[in-house]
This record gives C-alpha cells, structure tokens and sequence, in this order.
C-alpha cells in the first residue's frame, strides 16, 4: 500500500503501468461511503483503466477512501497543491491529467497553475463552476436542470455553514442519524454497490468521532470546492482538452459540459447519448478517453 506525505497530508495512491504518465483525480467529495468499507477486489480504482498504455497514477484526495482525513478548513488551491506533491513525489515532470466530477476544478486549475506541466487535459462530466451559487440566464433552456443543482449545492453546504454559527459538533450530532440511515444504490458510486450490506453494517457501527472525522472531512472538500468558478479563465488553457459528458446526466447537467466546450474552442467534445453521471464506468466514454490519451502520448 503505497503512501506518501503530501502538504504534511498522508495520502494513498497507485502506480500503475508503463508509459507516458498520466495523473487520474477522482470525483466525489470523500466522506464515510469512500472509507468505511474496503473495495472488492474486482473492484478498479478509478482511472486504471488506462494503465495498459499509460504510468497511470491514481490516488484518494484528503478526507476520501483511504487518505487521511482532515476536519480544518482548506481550499481548491490546496488540493491543487496535493496533486502537485504526488507528482513531485514521483519524479514526474508532466503529464496526461483527467479530472472527474469532482475532481475536474481540481484538474482545471492545476492545468492554469502549471500548465508546462500538463500534456493534455480530461474532463469527464465535470464543470468549472460545480459548487457555485451563480445565477443562470433566464432564458436558458435547460434551466430547470440547472436549478435543481443549485438547489443541490446549498442542500450539500448547509450543514458546513450552520457549523460556522451552531458549532460543528452540534450540527453533527443533529444529523448523526441521518448519517448512519443505510444509503441506496443511486447514492453511492457504482463500484460500491457490491458491498452494500457491508457499508449498511459498517455506518451502524462506526463511532461517533470517526463518524464525525468522515462527515466533517467531506463538509472540507465541499467547502474547498464552494463558490469555485473558472469559467472566466477557461481561455487561458492552451494544451489539447477533451470533454466527455453524458447528455443524460442529472447530477452535473449536461450544459457544465457544453460550457467547457464553449468557452475552450479547440477543445474536442463527446456527448454520449443517454449515459448518466459516473461517465467513466461508460464503454463508449472509457474508449474514447482511452483513445485520446494515446494519441497524446505519441
């Protein structure tokens, strides 16, 4: 198990592959689902699947799976930092970077920080403003989609921003039940779901400070990410971009994408029809990122 000390951060992650290196950030904001239970072993970490062509590196950001979890604040340019770390760590100069959901500001703006540092840049069902309260033009057809996702951010910062006033503690305790309610498959990640009576028994029992860490340190990774907005800067990305998103997607909408590509013009984009988010457990979508990374490896 492979770990090094990012940013005084423990932190897991894997090498795995030949190749032109390429750096896989992961989506999701961490928390109990990601660290509670251990993955099947037929399980992939995310973005092994390129690792048959590529040195694919992979690794759990702070506060998820299996890295460690902090409870004070920090912010994207700190998780920035981290994957910045882990290729220092790894003598690597450069290199393919893909980030998901989550992980696709993260991506974003390491490629605006360091850009002599990424070959090329992968964003799959992700956004530059994926934890902002922006208002949308009114006139915007797919506006009621839009919505429904600011709804969703202050619905996941709530509780951050009640802990400002309350007391973090406090407002744990007032949702410690709902914490360990039992989730359902639509509310975990697809390689999860095999294990679902095993995470049911694990949030049972876990305690209550760890329960807190868990709950704390993703409240942190959604604070880092909140009123993050790239969209202005978005032209200063010179190196090749893809972006893959499913136009069916309800947890990002499918307009995140298409704003990436309108505002980096010679980006190459890819809708997959009818393909929700989780957009890397797609065949069609993994083959095509599978495809352009080679091509930016030549």
């Amino acid at each position: 198990m492979p770990r090094a000390l990012l940013n005084g951060i423990d932190t897991y992650y894997e090498v795995q592959g030949e190749g032109t290196p390429l750096l896989f950030i992961h989506g999701g904001y961490g928390g109990p689902f990601t660290s509670l239970i251990q993955l099947a072993e037929t399980a992939e970490m995310p973005g092994n699947f390129f690792a048959d062509r590529h040195r694919t590196i992979t690794y759990d950001r702070r506060s998820a799976g299996r890295s460690e979890y902090i409870t004070t604040e920090y912010t994207n340019e700190d998780l920035v930092a981290d994957a910045a770390a882990l290729l220092d760590h790894l003598d690597v100069d450069a290199a393919v970077v893909i980030g998901t959901s989550a992980g696709g500001p993260i991506a974003i703006q390491f490629a605006l920080n360091w850009p002599e540092r990424v070959i090329a840049l992968g964003l799959p069902n992700t956004g530059a403003a994926l934890m902002s309260l922006a208002p949308y033009p009114e006139d915007d057809e797919r506006i009621a989609a839009l919505n429904e996702r600011l709804t969703l951010v202050r619905e996941r910062i709530a509780p951050l921003e009640r802990g400002y006033i309350e007391g973090h503690r406090t407002v744990f305790e007032s949702r410690k039940e709902i914490l360990r309610a039992p989730p359902t498959e639509e509310t975990i990640a697809t390689q999860l779901r095999p294990q679902l009576w095993e995470l049911t028994e694990a949030l049972r029992t876990v305690s209550d400070d760890d329960l807190f860490m868990y709950s704390m340190g993703q409240l942190r990774n959604m604070g880092a990410s909140f009123g993050i907005n790239l969209t202005e800067r978005l032209d200063e990305l010179t190196m090749p971009v893809i972006i893959v998103h499913g136009n069916a997607d309800e947890l990002v909408p499918f307009q995140f994408g298409l704003d990436l590509a309108s505002r980096i013009p010679h980006a190459e984009f890819h809708a997959i029809d009818d393909a929700g988010h989780g957009i890397t457990n797609h065949p069609e979508a993994r083959q095509i990122l599978r495809d352009w990374a080679q091509r930016m490896a030549d």
